[in-house]
């Protein structure tokens, strides 16, 4: 049975689960970091109209640089590690195909096209480096700034924190679903090219 999803990535992600988690973590105090600097922002603003000191206000803003350097130095961290998998998935990838290619006989090389295979496999290494290094970071960032920005509104405001969250629902499941029609679609497709 074909895997579908990322569930063929999952032998090659094992020896970086160290990494995955380490990842997790810089996304969590990233997002952290991010989401709580437009509080520090509305308590420096709330306090402007009251009688505020100017040392105060230097905490507020320190605070908020602070923030700013924490975000910038666990998304950096995080880029590099999600760097650092998408290389070695990749490359333990293209290894276990090239090892593939050498069990074909022959015939079935020269009737298939090595080259041609290599080439239709390099374009697809380059879109699994691009999940890595880009699609998870960021979905994990996005992740958890959406949970830490919805408790934070919660506090504020609960019925609103409710609304965003069904509503970021909806959207994920109409996503998915259209998710799945594409990859039906994308496999219709490469069945027809391969044939």
């Amino acid at each position: 049975m074909e895997k579908q999803g990322l569930r063929f990535l999952l032998p090659y992600m094992r020896p970086y689960r160290r990494e995955l988690w380490l990842g997790t973590l810089y996304a969590l105090v990233g997002a952290a970091a991010q989401a709580y600097s437009p509080v520090v922002l509305g308590n420096t603003i709330d306090g402007l109209t009251e009688d505020i000191t100017s040392s105060r206000l230097a905490v507020y803003g320190l605070t908020i640089i602070l923030l700013a350097g924490i975000l910038a130095l666990f998304r950096y961290l995080l880029r590099m590690l999600t760097g650092h998998l998408a290389a070695g998935v990749t490359y333990r990838m293209s290894a276990d195909m090239f090892h593939r290619l050498l069990l074909f006989d022959k015939e079935t090389r020269e009737q298939y096209g090595t080259g041609d295979l290599l080439s239709r496999a390099t374009s697809d290494f380059i879109y699994i480096w691009r999940f890595y290094s880009a699609g998870f970071q960021m979905s994990l960032h996005a992740l958890f700034l959406l949970l830490i920005g919805c408790a934070l509104i919660a506090l504020t405001s609960p019925p609103l924190a409710l609304l965003v969250m069904v509503m970021l629902i909806i959207s994920v499941g109409v996503q998915m679903r259209l998710g799945r029609r594409m990859v039906h679609s994308f496999s219709t497709v490469q069945a027809r090219m391969a044939n």
